[in-house]
């Protein structure tokens, strides 16, 4: 759902997120719901909602390289 972030319990640190790092709310729910990281800007994102104790750390995830 598109606004699934404005029925959540955090979405007041979601919202102060999003204008801390100029993305969206939506995105920074996303992010804390399990959608993986595509840049050093979501990753700090990540950080911060496991500082603030909104998530527990995650292990990022590895592609698959064939050599």
């Amino acid at each position: 759902m598109v606004f699934d972030y404005m029925y959540s319990s955090h979405r007041k640190e979601y919202i102060a997120l999003s204008f801390r790092y100029f993305v969206s709310p939506k995105h920074v729910y996303q992010l804390a719901h399990g959608k993986d990281a595509k840049s050093a800007k979501d990753q700090k994102i990540l950080h911060e909602l496991c500082e603030m104790g909104i998530i527990h750390h995650r292990k990022p995830r590895h592609q698959d390289t064939e050599e």
